[in-house]
């Protein structure tokens, strides 16, 4: 062992006088690893190649490419599998399916200088003679541009379209609108872009609060006038009623009057004709009756003249046996007592 005081003892990272372990330097590698390695970076090399000589077009895209900034394509490029120089061509895909543009909170002017906000949603799709011109020829190359060139010229035309429309009318020519506004749009984006419009739709309608109180004014007076309109109706029809049953309640009272009167007048005419009838009867009874006795004093006149006896047994065959109390005096015109002689009663 070394001596700790000795200042010639090697000193080591623990103190002095402790020699620390050595390893042994080490060699250049062998010439396996490097064999390795460089069959490893080959290899890549070799999958790099391959995979950048290759490229996938998804269904709902299309695609041009590029080699060092020359535009090789003449054609666009549909879905599948394709092939390409490897780390020199470029692919620049572009979406063609069905998409949608939405452009919110857009202030407009009408035509009575009224502020509108609105919000209108644009449906379109990229046809394939249009992919090379939105790829290269439009902002910058891709699709990623296509929405910011879309969208001033969208706000253009509903701009131009609400400053002809009176404020008030809007809401009922919503469908008319949206019509010019879809009309205007499409023939723009087509001529400029190449885009397909396949639809466009007002998403909101949002009034000014000055406008929309003003609305909510009017509607409250026109609901009033409606109320008054109302009340007028119902007096109206109430009087209406009340002339009605007044006139039925006369038309009633009178056909009673004159149901009464003529029942009055059938009765008089009844009870006179009863009178004349009864009248009659008893004048024909009358003279019936004096015709007969004429008849019957006739018959006893001629009776009598024929058989002056017959007096004389009409006074005995009524007698009842019975004088009578007092009689004409032939001479001196008074009556004259006579006696009663009771009847000889029977044996």
């Amino acid at each position: 062992m070394p001596n700790a005081n000795d200042p010639d003892a090697p000193q080591g990272p623990w103190g002095t006088g402790v020699t620390p372990m050595r390893r042994p330097p080490m060699g250049p590698p062998p010439d396996r690893l490097v064999k390795f390695a460089a069959g490893g970076a080959i290899v890549l090399l070799i999958l790099g190649t391959l995979s950048s000589s290759f490229y996938t077009v998804q269904p709902t895209e299309m695609a041009g490419v590029r080699r060092f900034g020359t535009v090789l394509t003449s054609e666009p490029i549909g879905p599948g599998l394709h092939m390409k120089l490897p780390w020199v061509d470029t692919v620049d895909t572009i979406q063609t399916s069905l998409q949608v543009f939405q452009l919110n909170d857009l202030t407009v002017y009408t035509i009575d200088n009224q502020p509108v906000t609105v919000g209108i949603g644009v449906s379109y799709r990229v046809p394939r003679d249009a992919v090379l011109k939105l790829l290269y020829s439009v902002g910058r190359t891709g699709n990623v541009d296509i929405n910011e060139n879309i969208r001033p010229v969208l706000a253009d035309r509903v701009l131009r379209v609400f400053s002809t429309q009176n404020t008030v009318n809007i809401s009922a020519s919503r469908e008319q609108i949206a019509a010019s506004i879809r009309k205007d749009v499409s023939e723009a984006l087509g001529r400029i872009f190449g885009l397909e419009i396949t639809d466009l739709q007002i998403s909101s309608i949002t009034y000014s609060p000055s406008f929309q109180a003003s609305v909510e004014a009017a509607v409250q007076a026109k609901n009033d006038a409606i109320r008054a309109e109302n009340t007028v109706a119902k007096v109206r029809f109430e009087g209406e009623q009340a002339k009605v049953q007044a006139e039925a309640q006369a038309a009633a009272r009178i056909a009673q009057a004159n149901g009464a009167a003529e029942s009055a007048v059938v009765q008089a005419r009844a009870d006179r004709q009863a009178a004349i009838l009864r009248a009659e009867g008893d004048s024909q009874a009358a003279t019936l009756t004096g015709d007969a006795q004429a008849h019957v004093i006739q018959q006893v006149g001629a009776a009598v003249a024929a058989n002056p006896a017959v007096i004389a047994y009409e006074q005995a065959h009524r007698w009842t046996g019975q004088l009578p109390t007092t009689m004409l005096g032939a001479s001196t015109g008074g009556p004259l007592a006579l006696l009663n002689v009771p009847a000889p009663a029977k044996p």
